[in-house]
């Protein structure tokens, strides 16, 4: 699967660095305990508990010239994995320079990385509503200069989503797409999803894994991707086994699916390893799911990919 050409549509920044990149920067104690928490994921751990892992990356990649280095590597660990152009995904955060320092500092790392990556701008449900206008302004600001979209994620049992929705609208009426995390946990409600589906009208949706049949009907009807990301749904809980994953009978049906890693630190995953799980679960053949790509790939937030 490596010789395949392959694109990233839904990678989080903050749990894809290189490990080799944040041993060169973090402490010995800090590296220590970021390994024992990527090996008790490894096993498989609760969907919320697997969310911790996050704040002991954050108190590693702390600074705009980390994040910068960060992502110089990272683009080079994709070229090794024959990726041909991705979609990163992350927050915005202060370092001291504010969030346009920080936004900055990945888009100088991406030049240096030499990949054509575009930047998802994500909020999470419970985004303070000062955090996300400054988002979408930096988000439309930046537009067309390294920004493609933006992103809702998190934990998607935290918060209401209602309380930003006025943001994500203005994004959409400036011509960004919207990519909605979605069906990660058993405790969404149908309510809420199609309340997220219907005001948003989302041009993909990530995971997938516990929709509403009336969610399902809507995501077919307006062939919305799903992007699928089998190993994070099994180890963060999602579901007991990859084979389970809702999204590869879409794929099989001919439905536009992508397939895609999430947090490949965290998950201990390559693109090429995630490519050969789906061919070896459907039996589907390199060239089949080099095809079905073809497809995802109309779904690019750079629509000349």
């Amino acid at each position: 699967m490596k010789n395949i050409l392959k694109f990233e549509q839904h990678i989080h920044l903050g749990g894809s660095w290189p490990l080799e990149y944040l041993k060169q920067v973090a402490t010995p104690e800090e590296f220590e305990d970021l390994c024992a928490m990527i090996s008790r994921i490894d096993r498989g751990m609760d969907y919320h508990e697997a969310f911790q892992v996050f704040h002991l990356i954050q108190k590693i990649m702390n600074s705009d010239q980390k994040i910068e280095d960060g992502v110089a590597a990272l683009c080079q660990e994709f070229i090794r994995d024959n990726v041909v152009y991705v979609e990163l995904r992350t927050g915005l955060k202060d370092f001291g320079s504010g969030f346009r320092g920080y936004l900055e500092a990945i888009l100088r790392g991406i030049e240096k990385g030499k990949l054509k990556v575009g930047v998802i701008l994500s909020l999470r449900r419970d985004t303070p509503t000062h955090v996300a206008s400054e988002t979408i302004d930096l988000a439309i600001e930046y537009q067309g200069k390294g920004v493609v979209g933006i992103d809702v994620s998190g934990d998607s049992t935290v918060g209401d989503i209602r309380t930003i929705f006025p943001y994500l609208l203005r994004a959409k009426a400036s011509g960004l797409p919207l990519t909605l995390h979605m069906g990660e946990s058993l405790k969404e409600t149908a309510a809420l999803q199609m309340l997220e589906l219907q005001t948003l009208q989302p041009e993909r949706v990530g995971h997938a894994v516990h929709l509403c049949q009336e969610a399902k009907d809507w995501i077919k009807t307006h062939q919305v991707l799903v992007e699928m990301c089998l190993t994070s749904a099994v180890k963060a809980g999602m579901i007991p086994e990859a084979s389970h994953h809702p999204a590869l009978q879409l794929l099989l049906d001919g439905h536009p699916v992508s397939i895609c890693t999430d947090d490949p630190l965290i998950f201990n995953i390559t693109l090429s390893q995630e490519f050969a799980l789906v061919s070896h679960i459907t039996k589907l053949s390199p060239q089949q799911i080099e095809e079905t790509q073809k497809l995802a790939s109309k779904y690019n937030f750079i629509p000349s990919q």
